[in-house]
């Protein structure tokens, strides 16, 4: 817009002043006629103090608008280009993606992963997706338990999958890799509900490397994301209330208490603390309509309470002491290193997870920021980590067979606390991010490298156990349990591939736990064995396991039969490297 005022005339094109040439404050402008009778579109003239400017007709004027919006030139603002350190620059984006599908590949560069529930898991995506296939025998051993259970929804997302993906192994990886690449942007979803800085997504990734993921705790890790994704939601339900986002939000606390108890009992509070007390405290009037989407999932834990084995676990024949223990807090302090990211044999994740404090460090240091616009919202997440770290050093670390109960929160609350952060603007903001994305892609090729090198630890596990039949009964003796690489024991569940590639039934099995979606048939079960004797493959009795299997699956260089004992006779059908294949004889 042009802007005369008197004899001196400024320009403003575009945002910037120009001063024209000036004028003579004496210069008679009746001798160079009216200049106000030629259309000068987008000039406004402005009188000096006491001058008085000429009136037009409105006819005049509408004439003058006309001209204007004709010959007016069209001025378009070129947009400030962003530094590549401010949060809306596309870099962050791209790295995000580049650091999820890096965490992705580790799982599909080998054909078995060092996690040591996963060929349960597997096993039972298989015995569902073939239920009704009489070659896998699925019913003869099994009966469905669904709604006496809380693990349901991996296993029944799992069964769905492997019809179009061909595999129940291949489904659970279809699993995993969306569970990786949830973390990060669920952590991106909650981040934006608070309206903090997305770049801290960026921890997710590094994260998903954690001590559930390796001992197999895949409800667990799968509802981490799910847990995340539902805080966000609740934050949005109080700030723009809407029916639609109320029941997303009963469904996912619903699909949270199918997949994992634990991730429910903190979720729960932790959201309906949110629903009635942000941004102030509701009157008590007002709750239950702000609760109301815990009401669908308030029934089914009644229903749950009242039914599933785990609250009644001699309602399915569990004859097993249901002790209670905690862990004193100064050894879950001593533990938190290994409850979060140590999980290989090297000092690698030992180095990321000093890497992802050094980052915080740098980013909490005090520095001078903007002015938050909402600092409740800090101090909401400062109550969940509050909740996190109780449930972390209070719960009980086991309870009958159901352990390391308490260690589970501390990957929640590591995945919360960079929604505490608060990154300043330019490079020193930055780079702090810049190295959790550097930590991101070092954590992925150190999982890479582990895994690729515990492939070549397994051997010929595969040629050696394709020499069993399907749809019979195989029992596994793993005497060497532990790798070389993976901390805990990545071979303990090796026998459950059997029933996960050809059906039947092959022990020892989830099914035998009470929390299990599957149980044996009671007519067909094998015979029992108390709490805990899959850890000793010695509780092998041939003259009474013997008599019951077909197959038994040895791990590592022994020799079970070595020494005449009663029962059945066994003669070696295959004997790979560290795996050995006996057949009953008839």
């Amino acid at each position: 817009m042009r802007v005369r005022v008197g004899g001196r005339r400024h320009r403003r094109l575009a945002g910037e002043a120009v001063l024209a040439h000036p004028l003579s404050r004496t210069l008679d402008l009746a001798a160079h006629r009216d200049v106000d009778e030629q259309a000068r579109p987008g000039i406004v003239d402005v009188a000096r103090p006491g001058e008085r400017l000429p009136r037009r007709t409105a006819a005049g004027e509408q004439r003058e608008r006309e001209k204007a919006k004709l010959h007016a030139p069209e001025v378009t603002l070129a947009p400030a280009a962003l530094h590549w350190t401010e949060e809306d620059h596309p870099l962050w984006t791209w790295l995000l993606r580049a650091c999820a599908a890096a965490t992705v590949v580790p799982l599909w560069s080998a054909g078995h992963l060092p996690f040591t529930d996963l060929p349960q898991h597997v096993s039972a995506i298989a015995t569902l997706r073939h239920w009704w296939d009489p070659a896998w025998k699925s019913q003869q051993y099994f009966t469905l338990e669904l709604g006496q259970t809380q693990y349901l929804l991996y296993y029944l997302a799992g069964a769905a999958l492997a019809f179009p993906f061909g595999s129940a192994e291949r489904a659970n990886l279809v699993l995993l890799s969306a569970i990786a690449i949830s973390y990060p942007y669920s952590l991106r979803s909650l981040l934006r509900a608070l309206g903090a800085d997305t770049r801290l997504a960026l921890f997710g990734c590094a994260l998903f490397w954690s001590q559930a993921l390796l001992i197999g705790f895949f409800n667990y890790v799968a509802a981490m994301p799910l847990t995340i994704w539902a805080l966000a939601l609740v934050l949005r339900q109080t700030g723009t209330p809407s029916r639609r986002s109320l029941w997303t939000l009963a469904a996912a606390a619903v699909a949270l208490f199918y997949l994992h108890l634990s991730a429910f009992i903190f979720l729960a509070p932790a959201a309906a603390l949110v629903s009635i007390g942000v941004p102030r405290l509701a009157p008590l009037r007002e709750w239950p309509r702000k609760l109301l989407w815990l009401a669908p999932v308030a029934a089914l834990s009644v229903l749950w309470l009242l039914n599933s084995p785990v609250v009644h676990p001699e309602s399915v024949g569990w004859r097993q002491p249901m002790a209670v223990t905690w862990e004193p807090p100064a050894t879950s302090l001593r533990n938190l290193t290994d409850a979060l990211v140590d999980i290989w044999r090297g000092p690698e994740d030992e180095w990321c997870l000093l890497a992802l404090l050094a980052a915080i460090a740098l980013i909490a240091w005090p520095q001078r920021r903007d002015p938050e616009e909402h600092p409740w919202r800090r101090g909401v997440v400062a109550v969940w980590l509050a909740w996190a770290a109780v449930l972390y050093l209070a719960f009980p670390v086991s309870i009958g067979w159901m352990w390391q109960l308490n260690e589970r929160y501390a990957l929640l609350f590591a995945l919360l606390v960079p929604a505490l952060l608060r990154p300043v603007r330019g490079l020193r903001g930055a780079v702090p991010l810049l190295l959790v994305a550097a930590t991101a892609f070092f954590a992925a090729g150190t999982a890479l490298t582990n895994i690729r090198a515990f492939e070549r630890e397994v051997g010929p596990f595969d040629e050696v156990l394709a020499r069993a039949q399907p749809g019979r009964r195989l029992i596994g003796m793993i005497f060497e349990q532990n790798s070389r690489y993976a901390k805990f024991s990545a071979f303990l569940h090796f026998q459950a591939y059997y029933r996960a590639r050809m059906g039947g039934l092959a022990s020892f099995s989830f099914a035998e736990l009470p929390q299990s979606p599957l149980r044996y048939r009671p007519e067909n079960a094998p015979p029992p064995h108390p709490a805990g004797w899959e850890w000793h493959a010695n509780a092998f009795r041939n003259d009474l396991d013997g008599y019951y299997y077909d197959y038994i699956l040895v791990g590592g260089l022994v020799d079970p039969f070595g020494h005449p004992q009663p029962g059945p006779h066994w003669r070696l059908l295959a004997r790979e490297g560290r795996w050995a294949l006996y057949e009953k004889q008839d």
